[in-house]
């Protein structure tokens, strides 16, 4: 716990080639070992379960590596990473079961299931004291994981803490009055100057971020080294952080363009929409690529509890059915499911069949390859069969191409037929 709090909202353990002999050890990993409880295997980036769905077993970390995160304000922050020999997924605090967090793998992992009344069972079993001190850590736990969630920034720290020193600073402005605020070039070298004591700096930050110490003070000694704050040690009244209030955020903003933390916004979720954005790409394009399995599993994650209550309510049909498109939505080779067959044949009457064979490499054995297969003659069709079996690797961006012309002449076709 005292890692989660610390310098980053995400825990990162120390990676070592053998387990510790704690975790070799672990009471909660000999429990699961010695029941006959169940096991499952989970990949890198699949969600096990989210935050508000029933809770009907613990988890324990046979293998592998677990993330326990919080969605606040649309931003997933980690707030706890397990390993081997770590359990999860039970709140002894708590009458009524509910997951509090997520949970997701952060690596391949295997896990024990433990049946929640085996685990209350063993936890009934133990002295009265135990019992106590496990629904006290729970509950701290479970706050300490809100308070992490909130106060996680996904800005750079050297920003907010521009941010923060620019209301301290017109604060302690506004404290020492007008002449303060004299024009610069006047006398003093300090006009425009705040002056806030360094323990407030501190004082603050806790309470704001729940940064450590060490972190408040190497982000300040950050600030003082380029030369944006320098810090005094005034007799009798102690150190004080002397800096330009009005300047400061400005200047640690243009510092800091384009030089986002990763380590946080690796760990933020983001919509279809917004990546198509982030890549510069179309939203088509992004789902067609997605549909085609061309990006790496661990990109795109489905949330648990939202895949459910749609299940819940539209059935599976809703994930299966293909929505009703019109010619002028047809973008792609699948669309041609839509088409009817006389378009279809006069388009594919005029496309050589090693070219259509390209365009219908990258087709499932769905509806639009059988209505296309349909289209052609007998003789043409044993042709096109015989050049799918010896294409080979085909080039995507030529596929498509050859694709999209079809599409053309099958748009073209069910205008004419319509007009």
């Amino acid at each position: 716990m005292q890692a989660a709090i610390s310098e980053r909202a995400r825990p990162v353990p120390a990676r070592v080639a053998d387990p510790a002999p704690a975790e070799r050890t672990s009471p909660a990993l000999r429990f699961a070992e010695q029941g006959q409880h169940a096991q499952m295997r989970a990949f890198a980036g699949e969600v096990l379960y989210t935050a508000g769905m029933p809770a009907t077993h613990m988890y324990v970390v046979k293998d592998g590596e677990v993330d326990l995160y919080l969605v606040r304000d649309e931003k997933r922050t980690v707030v706890e990473t397990l390993r081997r020999g770590q359990c999860f997924g039970i709140e002894p605090h708590q009458q009524a079961q509910v997951r509090v967090h997520n949970a997701a793998a952060r690596t391949y992992c295997e896990l024990y299931l433990i049946d929640h009344a085996a685990a209350r069972d063993a936890l009934a079993a133990s002295p009265t004291l135990v019992r106590g001190m496990m629904d006290t850590l729970s509950e701290r736990l479970a706050v300490a994981h809100e308070v992490i969630a909130r106060r996680a920034n996904f800005q750079p720290d050297l920003l907010i803490y521009a941010q923060l020193l620019a209301l301290l600073g017109a604060a302690d402005l506004g404290r020492q009055g007008p002449q303060a605020a004299a024009p610069r070039g006047r006398e003093s070298p300090t006009n425009g100057m705040a002056r806030p004591m360094l323990q407030e700096v501190f004082t603050t930050a806790r309470l704001l971020f729940g940064h450590s110490d060490k972190h408040i003070r190497s982000c300040l000694g950050k600030l003082a080294g380029l030369h944006l704050l320098r810090i005094d040690d005034e007799r009798g009244t102690g150190k004080q952080v002397l800096f330009s209030p009005r300047d400061i955020v400005a200047q640690v903003r243009k510092l800091v363009a384009g030089d986002v933390d990763q380590d946080k916004l690796s760990y933020e979720y983001i919509s279809v929409d917004e990546f198509a954005a982030l890549v510069e790409a179309e939203r088509p394009q992004v789902l067609r690529k997605l549909a085609a399995s061309e990006y790496a599993d661990d990109i795109f994650t489905f949330r648990r509890a939202e895949v459910l209550r749609l299940l819940n309510e539209k059935g599976k049909r809703f994930f299966v059915e293909r929505k009703i498109k019109q010619p002028s939505e047809f973008s792609d080779i699948a669309d041609l499911e839509f088409a009817d067959t006389k378009s279809i044949f006069a388009a594919v009457a005029k496309v050589d069949t090693f070219a259509l064979a390209k365009a219908m490499s990258v087709l499932d054995d769905g509806v639009a390859k059988a209505k296309i297969l349909q289209c052609l003659s007998q003789r043409r069709r044993a042709e096109l069969e015989a050049d799918l079996a010896d294409l080979g690797t085909v080039d995507p961006v030529e596929a498509q191409q050859i694709g999209q012309a079809l599409i053309t002449e099958v748009k073209a076709a069910m205008r004419a037929k319509s007009a």
